[in-house]
């Protein structure tokens, strides 16, 4: 069953249309990642935790779908430098609840902002995202980090962080074909090229979109439609094996986020 490890989806942009598209290219399970919304209290990320969670309801009379619920790091800058670094913490204690209830598969986005941000807020977004990597840890469950962009070195140094927390279910979000991971899993953007190179590398990944379904930005990251129609593509050409999809799409999510 072919599936994206990371889409979004928004009630203003395509919405379950995206997911259609999907299904109909040959996709069959989305991880639906929460969208960040920018919520000043925990009762606002309550709510946006609730939206997602009904959205896969609504997206499972089409495909498999399943939440991952998180505090992005550019929502973490925000409430951070307006004074309200406690409401993250309450937040992490809240997708806690959510995991061990088992209304969701794991956590995410996590990480620090991709964007140049002041050598305090990256330290204090750092120090936040290791708590996060603890929880998941304690709670055995997987968790998307989400970070500036990391060379082979950088990717390296967060590999060894994950490495030392003893996390063993880290998923590096956006990621580029690299041969610096170890510990965690590389969620490589579904373009032919990068999957190509991967391959190559004989690395376990995943496969995502980061579809973001803005109507102003239609298509961003990558369009609903790329996972399947890339794996697709690849089969077809012999570079991809029946038993690789399956290791991808199939085996590594189900143990991932115990479906």
């Amino acid at each position: 069953m072919i599936t994206d490890n990371h889409m979004h989806l928004d009630r203003r942009g395509l919405y379950m249309e995206a997911v259609t598209q999907f299904k109909r290219a040959g996709g069959g399970r989305i991880i639906l990642v929460q969208k960040p919304s920018f919520p000043q209290d925990v009762e606002g990320f309550i709510s946006s935790f609730e939206d997602t969670i009904a959205m896969c309801e609504e997206a499972r009379s089409i495909v498999e779908c399943y939440p991952v619920i998180g505090l992005h790091p550019a929502e973490f800058d925000r409430l951070y430098n307006c004074g309200k670094k406690d409401v993250c913490y309450k937040v992490l204690d809240v997708i806690e609840t959510y995991i061990q209830e088992n209304r969701v598969v794991g956590m995410g986005e996590f990480g620090r902002p991709h964007y140049p941000v002041s050598p305090e807020t990256y330290a204090e977004a750092h120090n936040y995202m290791i708590e996060a990597l603890s929880r998941a840890r304690d709670l055995d469950c997987p968790i998307q980090l989400h970070t500036e962009s990391l060379d082979n070195t950088g990717i390296a140094e967060l590999d060894a962080v994950t490495e030392s927390l003893g996390c063993q279910k880290v998923i590096k979000h956006f990621s580029s074909p690299s041969p610096s991971y170890k510990i965690m899993i590389p969620s490589v953007l579904a373009t032919e090229s990068n999957i190509e190179k991967v391959l190559q590398l004989q690395k376990l990944f995943l496969m995502e979109t980061d579809y973001i379904d803005d109507p102003k930005r239609p298509g961003a990251v990558l369009g609903p439609k790329t996972v399947p129609r890339t794996t697709l593509k690849l089969l077809e050409k012999g570079v991809l094996t029946e038993d690789m999809a399956d290791r991808i799409h199939e085996d590594t999510i189900t143990a991932l986020y115990n479906i």
